[in-house]
């Protein structure tokens, strides 16, 4: 089996995982769902278990068989759904995430595995009537034995392929390593499924043989002939235990007279091995004998909600009883339920085919962010040619080839945009993993929370989601753990015993702007600036001078955590240094606010890593930056009368409309000799951020034009107040502003 199969699978299985639990925890609270949802779930968890059979993820298929024939109960009536059944599904999922990751990267544990089997046969038994009728075991044994059969021709296939290797290995006299990594995979995909026919001896014996090929093919013993007839030997004697197993003549003596066999030989094969490395050291004399002032901002009630969008939110009940012991259970039976229950309509042309085929394809980013850069080659040429028309003097040829090439600018501009249309994906892609992540995780700290998300359809770079997600659920759990308090100290403190745990996105100048909020006991400063200074991170004198802003941004160095006790939620100091450089490592920054038992704001702040966008050439002195148009609220040339002084630094304000507008000059920002430095001779550009509106004062306003955004960061150096760079129709290099860290710069920001 390909790895690149295996891949695709475990793409699609996220994207199906993150629907189940959307649709799970949604409806959680509530304790029902529609038939609608309840059919998706079913087809979701069925396309789930085909795929995995179709790579050989033995374990996760059969796992999800189960949690498959519960389902299948439930929306055909034959169990009710309450609240209990659906947080019995949503662990259920879980448990087939974990089985999944373990069983793609060989590394699952066997008793483990049997330990979370158990739990949900044992879990599904207590909400179905035990009194099956004869006619339902009946069709239960069939459709058993039908099982039973498609299994045992898989295993037979299995031997068959066995033989093959090992009968080519015999006739070439050597073994290759890909044929004897090959002969460990499908022994190891027959010792899995043969739990399919609840077999027990045959998977003990053969994991021995797994055991020895495993050491082979990590080259840690050589793969002779005679071990290479030796498996063969085994496997023969594994046939037998087979059948004695199926027909229960099997007994312990027998068995263990053969395990001890088995296991005799294998030492065999091992000991010489020993004794080659103890001969090597013998005669190798190489060998060693050692071997910011606080800010002002509100975390909800002025929170703006963009029109026609309502927080989506994630309830949770986290204060079930726990429910006794279930007795343990070796299947789920299919039983009728004693009341009558009306029956659901079962759709019956669903197919397994059916459910595979798609109207779209999955493509490797890489070949999108080729396409993507041939784009911005196209846009760079286009920016060529409309410079060199500028050069012929024929005027009717300069408007004829003007109107062919605002044509072909038409044409680029709809390519790039379908091609960034299949680059970016929804936050939403982003959120579906959080909300049980906060509801498992508000459990286990005995906490009451409630989750909303704000912006999903704002669009990301889907090469920025994976790098992402590890920043986001650090930031996350520390919000859990050590902001949101617990309900009693909430009530004591006159709050709402259930947190607030806000995600929202937004997209400016370029940037996306990720802010995680909640209405915790906030950031604990002083405890955060005792515990640098205790770990020599700082000295006294430094933090004599430090803002507190800056004292805020101390939570990000390594090794410093506020935690009373190391737990496995937070504690060891590691988790916001991990935030703070997957973020750098971005091209973003992030930003803290908090106040003391109001809350705490993140605000990350990312930059586009490719992107074509419509800019503003400006002129400051004789230097020429470019803006982006999305980021513009309007120009004007100022009048005297307009201009104010304000504060003791008599900083410059435009008064427009009844509003004050603080004014940046940016031959100051970046050190240049501007052609004016009266206002009224030059132009004053005003621009928005998220929270604030300030006026960009240049010498003036050029041409607007169609860029290639690249990241000035992965191709030179991070520098303050430019956000990228790109190329112009002259092959020269134009820099883009970027307007928050000017802001910053320059501190009016609010």
């Amino acid at each position: 089996m390909s790895q690149e199969i295996k891949d695709f699978f475990m793409e699609e299985a996220e994207e199906l995982f993150d629907n189940i639990h959307s649709i799970l925890l949604k409806n959680e609270e509530a304790g029902d769902i529609s038939d609608e949802e309840l059919d998706s779930l079913f087809r979701d968890i069925h396309t789930l278990k085909g795929g995995a059979g179709s790579v050989e993820l033995v374990k996760f298929a059969g796992y999800t068989h189960h949690l498959e024939t519960f389902m299948d109960m439930l929306r055909s009536g034959k169990i009710e759904l309450n609240h209990k059944i659906i947080e019995f599904l949503i662990d259920g999922v879980g448990s087939m995430q974990d089985i999944l990751d373990s069983e793609y990267n060989e590394n699952i544990d066997e008793s483990d595995y049997k330990s979370m089997l158990d739990k949900l046969l044992s879990d599904a038994d207590t909400f179905i009537n035990q009194k099956a009728t004869q006619e339902n075991e009946a069709i239960e044994n069939r459709q058993l034995e039908e099982a039973l059969g498609d299994n045992a021709a898989e295993m037979i296939d299995l031997f068959d392929k066995v033989d093959v290797i090992i009968n080519d290995i015999k006739d070439n006299g050597e073994a290759r390593f890909d044929e004897i990594s090959n002969l460990f995979r499908v022994i190891h995909t027959l010792k899995g499924s043969s739990q399919f026919l609840n077999l027990t001896y045959f998977p003990n014996y053969v994991h021995e043989v797994e055991s020895l090929l495993d050491r082979a093919r990590n080259s840690e013993i050589s793969y002779t002939l005679e071990l290479n007839e030796f498996i063969q030997k085994a496997l023969i004697n594994s046939k037998e235990i087979i059948d004695k197993e199926l027909n229960f003549n099997i007994d312990e003596v027998y068995f263990n007279k053969k395990m001890s066999e088995v296991k005799s030989e294998i030492s065999g094969f091992l000991q010489e091995k020993e004794q080659e490395a103890l001969a090597f050291e013998l005669f190798d004399e190489s060998v060693s004998d050692d071997n910011q002032a606080e800010v002002g901002f509100e975390l909800f009630d002025d929170t703006p909600t963009p029109e026609n969008e309502t927080p989506k939110v994630a309830s949770f009940e986290l204060f079930d009883e726990d429910t006794t012991p279930k007795p343990e259970v070796k299947k789920i039976k299919e039983v009728e339920v004693k009341k009558e229950v009306k029956k659901k309509e079962v759709k019956k042309d669903i197919s397994l085919n059916k459910l595979a085929a798609s109207a779209s394809i999955r493509v490797n980013l890489d070949k999108i962010d080729q396409l993507m850069n041939r784009v911005g080659d196209l846009v760079i040429t286009k920016s060529m040619l409309f410079q060199f028309t500028e050069t012929i003097e024929d005027e009717n040829i300069n408007k004829a080839i003007y109107e062919k090439l605002s044509e072909l600018d038409r044409d680029i501009r709809e390519l790039q945009e379908s091609v960034m249309s299949v680059r970016m994906v929804p936050m939403e892609s982003v959120y579906t993993r959080l909300p049980k992540m906060v509801r498992d995780l508000a459990k286990k700290l005995d906490k009451k929370v409630k989750f909303e998300h704000l912006g999903d359809s704002v669009e990301i770079d889907k090469m920025m989601v994976e790098g992402l997600m590890d920043p986001l659920t650090h930031i996350i759990r520390n919000s859990l753990d050590h902001g949101i308090e617990k309900p009693a100290d909430r009530y004591k403190k006159g709050k709402k015993e259930t947190g607030k745990l806000m995600i929202s996105a937004a997209q400016e100048s370029g940037n996306i702007i990720i802010t995680i909020t909640d209405d915790g006991a906030g950031i604990n400063v002083d405890r955060v600036t005792q515990k640098a200074i205790e770990n020599g991170i700082l000295t006294e004198e430094e933090l004599s001078r430090m803002s507190e802003d800056d004292k805020l941004m101390l939570i990000f160095n390594a090794g410093l955590s506020t935690a009373e006790e190391v737990t496995d939620v937070s504690g060891r100091g590691v988790g916001m240094d991990v935030v703070m450089n997957n973020i750098n490592s971005l091209g973003g920054y992030i930003k803290v606010f908090s106040k003391k038992d109001k809350g705490s704001q993140f605000q990350i702040i990312l930059p586009l890593t490719l992107a074509i966008l419509d800019g503003l050439n400006v002129l400051v002195g004789e230097k020429k930056f470019i803006l982006p148009l999305n980021s513009i609220v309007e120009s004007l040339q100022p009048q005297k009368h307009m201009i104010k002084h304000v504060g003791e630094e008599n900083r410059e304000i435009l008064m427009l409309r009844k509003e004050f507008i603080p004014i940046i000059r940016l031959y100051e920002s970046f050190k240049i000799k501007p052609l004016y430095t009266d206002l009224e001779d030059g132009m004053l550009i005003i621009v928005k951020t998220s929270n604030s509106k300030f006026a960009l004062y240049v010498d003036d306003f050029l041409s607007q034009e169609q860029i290639v955004v690249k990241s000035l960061e992965k191709n030179y150096k991070k520098i303050n107040g430019i956000g990228a760079a790109t190329i112009r129709g002259d092959g020269s290099i134009g820099l883009i502003l970027d307007i928050i860290s000017i802001a910053d710069m320059q501190s009016v920001r609010s």
